[in-house]
């Protein structure tokens, strides 16, 4: 483990993080039947909900939830992105949709059983205290009554421990080289990812910064509170409800509607 790099992060920094190619094969994207299957026992689904996956990126949740039977609707910035979502969708004759927006200017309201920030899910991604908990209006506007939210997130509680850092995460088309640094002031997780295509010359790669804010159990309560919703539970990886540790980089948080 190293000493993470400063790394300038722009405020829009989220409009070109995920290049598509690189996305396509960055580590997480082999994991997605695993990663559904998670999200869809910690929501306790029992089949056919409509679900707004959020900051969908590529669509792989989305197409994964369709498959299964899932009425999905797609919401990403980036219309490169959505691009590949669709067509991969029309490949498969999948039903499921996808809208090119700012997730702060969605107006669905009450539409959903479900709704899902994987993978961060955008949560924290934006410039102010104000726009970032706008995307939980959003979200709890976008439930039905007894709706649920899940949520994927860093751990502060692991960054407040154990930032700054150097990690790496290996899959089959790419290795991804992360540098984390933490900024208690600001409670936000800043760094840089770098990825490497398996087989290519590791010459003229240039990190792609990022900046998210995190939030601590206490804080995400009060943001539910605030918006109409309760958090239900918190989870660990292994799906098990538990309280967070600083050892875990990641936890999970399932809201709910009232």
């Amino acid at each position: 483990m190293g000493e993470a790099s400063a790394t300038e992060v722009p405020q829009d920094w989220y409009r070109s993080a995920f290049p598509p190619e690189e996305t396509l094969k960055r580590p997480w994207a082999d994991r997605t039947g695993v990663e559904v299957d998670r999200a869809l026992a910690m929501l306790g689904a029992q089949g056919g909900e409509r679900v707004l996956d959020m900051a969908c990126g590529t669509g792989r949740h989305s197409h994964e939830l369709a498959r299964r039977g899932f009425d999905v609707v797609g919401v990403d910035i980036s219309p490169d992105l959505l691009a590949i979502a669709e067509a991969d969708a029309e490949t498969e004759s999948l039903t499921a949709s996808f809208v090119a927006a700012d997730l702060r200017e969605l107006d669905f309201d009450e539409e959903f059983d479900f709704v899902l920030n994987l993978n961060d899910g955008a949560i924290g991604y934006f410039e102010t205290e104000e726009e970032n908990h706008r995307t939980f209006e959003v979200i709890a506007a976008a439930l039905r009554p007894g709706g649920g939210n899940l949520l994927q997130l860093p751990n502060v509680l692991y960054a407040e421990t154990h930032l700054p850092q150097t990690t790496w995460i290996a899959g089959e088309g790419m290795v991804e080289l992360i540098d984390h640094r933490w900024e208690p002031r600001s409670r936000y997780l800043e760094g840089s990812t770098m990825p490497i295509l398996v087989g290519e010359v590791f010459e003229g790669v240039s990190p792609i910064p990022f900046r998210q804010r995190l939030y601590s159990v206490d804080e995400l309560t009060q943001i539910y509170e605030s918006v109409g919703m309760s958090l239900a539970n918190v989870f660990r990886g292994s799906g098990k409800p538990r309280p967070p540790k600083d050892t875990q980089f990641e936890v999970f948080i399932a809201g709910r509607k009232a």
